[in-house]
């Protein structure tokens, strides 16, 4: 192959690398998104828990400590605090605690009496019922700082609000792990199920290129072995040697075909040369030997030839006709087994920069559904069928010829066209 066939297949190659970059960047770049959105959440609550705790420490103050040894005054701070959803305690000026709310401790503030409350020191609170919640309220200040209550008029310092996390955030906070777990399994198991599809493709490719192998050294090796049977016999019945020489120019015909399949299966695989040459030349070639294969399938095929004058292409010869006969044998099992019939013509697009051949059949034709599949390695629409034909085919343009292959028109019981589309050189 030349070195810009070579290019090509490194292209390629690189493609399908980057392809598979972009899917694992794009999905990573939506969980780290998905994260950091996640965190950003997080902070907004823990802000506007802090803002609202500043403006309950505000209201209490402002509205709640005119007398500040009021009996009242914890009840008044217990229904200030009641929709409260995070652990809260208000405290005096010596931190001792007035009410609470949204502690895990079994200690109503109505519980406490006026002279426990006066009798209670955060220094030593061992001895003074108020010292479980005293010890909670010392593990939400590890958290966050206690928020001053001021008086309005002269900024004295009245209490401290603490404060906590709500239960929620503190859920939320595991949510960016399970994401990030979530997302690793599923790249997993996608991982998982295209690594079995290829493995599935290749297993399908295998047994298909077995198949393929024995059917395409049938045909000639059977022949082969009739002729050799033959000559046998016309020695035995004493025939000229005219005849003989008959025979053994078409057993060279055979060999001539063992040589060529030996020659494309030696290719695949690996970078085919290919050479600048006559594409119609190649097609005529190829159609002759189909015309006479055709016969012995018991079908009344014609086979019409339409070439338009087209520029030299890079082709390797061994491999298009591969490609050619492959196409024509599938158009003749679909058409009829009478009045069938097959068009090959070629066309010159210069503003594409193309040279195409078309290939156009008016057999059964193909549903939606099977257009889409047609060229999958394992698929056919035939019975007994490999579905190795069209798959090897397009792989063949497409990689080695740096060009397209597609169904260019079908319709169910009128016919399918098939279209190849090279680089014009």
């Amino acid at each position: 192959m030349s070195s810009g066939g070579a290019k090509w297949r490194n292209a390629e190659q690189l493609g399908g690398l980057r392809s598979r970059a972009y899917v694992f960047v794009s999905v990573s770049v939506l969980a780290i998104a998905i994260f950091l959105y996640t965190n950003s959440l997080i902070r907004r609550l823990e802000i506007q828990t802090a803002t609202l705790s500043r403006s309950i420490a505000g209201l209490c103050a402002s509205s709640t400590y005119a007398a500040s040894e009021n009996e009242e005054l914890r009840a008044v701070f217990s229904e200030l605090i009641e929709t409260i959803n995070f652990p809260m305690v208000i405290t005096d000026v010596r931190g001792v605690p007035i009410t609470w709310k949204g502690l895990p401790i079994d200690l109503d503030p109505y519980e406490v009496t006026h002279q426990e409350y006066l009798d209670a020191s955060v220094e030593s609170p061992d001895e003074s019922p108020l010292a479980e919640v005293i010890r909670y309220q010392r593990e939400l200040d590890e958290r966050h700082r206690p928020i001053e209550m001021t008086h309005p008029a002269n900024d004295d310092v009245l209490g401290y609000i603490h404060y906590g996390e709500s239960s929620m955030i503190r859920e939320m906070r595991y949510v960016p792990a399970l994401e990030l777990l979530a997302f690793g399994a599923l790249l997993s198991l996608g991982f998982l199920g295209f690594r079995n599809a290829k493995l599935a493709e290749l297993r399908s490719i295998w047994v298909g290129m077995a198949k393929e192998t024995a059917h395409q050294l049938g045909t000639p090796i059977s022949s082969l072995m009739g002729w050799i049977e033959l000559i046998k016999e016309s020695a035995m019945a004493g025939c000229d040697l005219e005849q003989i020489t008959d025979m053994t120019e078409e057993m060279q015909r055979d060999l001539a075909r063992l040589e060529k399949i030996s020659q494309r299966f030696s290719q695949i695989g690996s970078i085919p040369k290919t050479k600048r040459q006559d594409l119609v030349v190649v097609l005529r070639e190829a159609v002759d030997y189909l015309r006479r294969r055709l016969k012995g399938l018991g079908r009344e095929v014609t086979v019409e030839e339409r070439y338009a004058e087209i520029p030299p292409v890079e082709i390797n010869r061994e491999l298009m006709e591969w490609v050619i006969e492959n196409l024509v044998k599938n158009s003749a099992e679909a058409v009829p087994a009478e009045g069938g019939r097959i068009e090959i013509s070629t066309e010159h697009s210069p503003r594409d920069g193309e040279v195409r051949i078309l290939i156009t059949d008016n057999g059964k034709g193909l549903t939606p559904a099977e257009r889409r599949r047609i060229f999958l390695p394992g698929y056919s629409t035939k019975r007994h069928g490999w579905g190795l034909g069209l798959a090897l085919a397009r792989r063949i343009v497409e990689e080695y010829h740096k060009g397209r292959m597609h169904i260019g028109w079908s319709e169910v019981g009128k016919g399918t066209t098939f279209v190849i589309s090279l680089p014009a050189s």
